[in-house]
């Protein structure tokens, strides 16, 4: 088994668990909007969770990981002193089921909850410093979408950066056209690119499949590639 697939199987465990805990604090009439801050800090765990192992969903959640993550900790270490007060100021003796409870709270905090976070924070520092945390699985450095053109489709390039500064397409007729030339240093920091084909119809002229490159001074032997095909 995979790590997303792992990793499914324990956010759809937890989610299974935080749903319980909702049910039993609304039977509880604690109030929606104790029940909605749960809420949102049990969804905000599991998109950590996910987001750590999948790069499409670390650029969803993009810089909206900072301020989930600051009220993930702050709800929870809340609720922690809350149990923690509440435990304390119990007169009669524990029974079994409130020791049961306890125990679970600290499995459920140390298993599920710090997990969480940590992940929570590693995304945070890559916002941060963007390509230094060896996620399990790394966005790709170049990646064309979608793989499949047609006439007046657009064609996406994401790009890890920094990259090369220059941008060629290798028409299918094996000719080279340079779209952004060597030295275009503000080049080398966009991550995102758009290519319309009905705009550039003197590169997309012909069906077949297209190699666009992004390296520096024309050199092959370092550049980024991939491939798409267009049909006219």
């Amino acid at each position: 088994m995979g790590i997303w697939n792992s990793t499914l199987v324990y956010v759809g465990a937890r989610t299974l668990l935080a749903g319980a805990m909702i049910a039993v604090l609304l039977r509880r009439h604690v109030g929606a909007v104790y029940a909605g801050g749960q809420v949102v800090s049990d969804l905000s765990c599991a998109a950590f969770l996910l987001a750590y192992v999948n790069p499409a969903i670390r650029d969803d959640i993009g810089v909206l990981v900072m301020p989930l993550v600051l009220f993930v900790l702050y709800w929870e270490t809340m609720r922690f002193f809350e149990n923690r007060q509440a435990a304390g100021m119990r007169e009669e003796e524990d029974s079994w089921i409130d020791t049961s409870l306890r125990v679970y709270g600290m499995l459920w905090t140390w298993g599920f909850v710090l997990p969480a976070i940590l992940s929570g924070a590693f995304l945070m520092f890559d916002l941060m410093a963007p390509n230094e945390w060896p996620f399990p699985n790394p966005k790709a450095p170049f990646v064309c979408t979608p793989r499949r053109l047609r006439f007046g489709d657009d064609l996406t390039l994401d790009m890890s950066v920094p990259h090369g500064s220059q941008l060629t397409v290798f028409t299918p007729g094996g000719r080279a056209i340079v779209l952004i030339p060597y030295g275009a240093r503000p080049f080398q920091t966009v991550a995102r690119l758009t290519l319309a084909t009905d705009t550039l119809t003197h590169i997309f002229a012909d069906s077949g499949v297209y190699a666009v490159t992004v390296s520096t001074e024309g050199e092959l032997s370092g550049s980024l590639m991939c491939r798409v095909r267009y049909a006219s």
